[in-house]
């Protein structure tokens, strides 16, 4: 059997460790699918505002983060689980703030 020694010089000095504490920017997430911010509103995702300037369409403002990521990512992906309860109740949160 034939046995290769590692022979590079460096080695001792080349850092392989990966990068510690990187930071990700948080992107907000804004829809003005009625049925996807009940989604979002569901899974506790921090609700910021609605931008009612269009009264036509009212656009809903949650705060990113993995957590809006991953239920966008489902919703958009067809298999968001959510309780039917908490669903409901946030449809009905959602109609609420349009018409407030």
């Amino acid at each position: 059997m034939d046995t290769m020694k590692d022979t590079n010089p460096l080695k001792p000095y080349i850092k392989t460790a990966e990068p510690v504490g990187v930071i990700k920017e948080v992107v907000n997430k804004s829809t003005k699918d009625l049925y996807l911010a009940a989604a979002f509103h569901a899974e506790r995702c921090k609700f910021i505002g609605i931008d009612k300037t269009d009264r036509t369409r009212m656009v809903f403002q949650f705060e990113g983060g993995e957590l809006a990521d991953r239920v966008e990512r489902q919703w958009y992906e067809g298999v968001l689980v959510v309780s039917a309860t908490d669903y409901a109740a946030s449809i009905r949160t959602c109609k609420s703030l349009i018409h407030s």
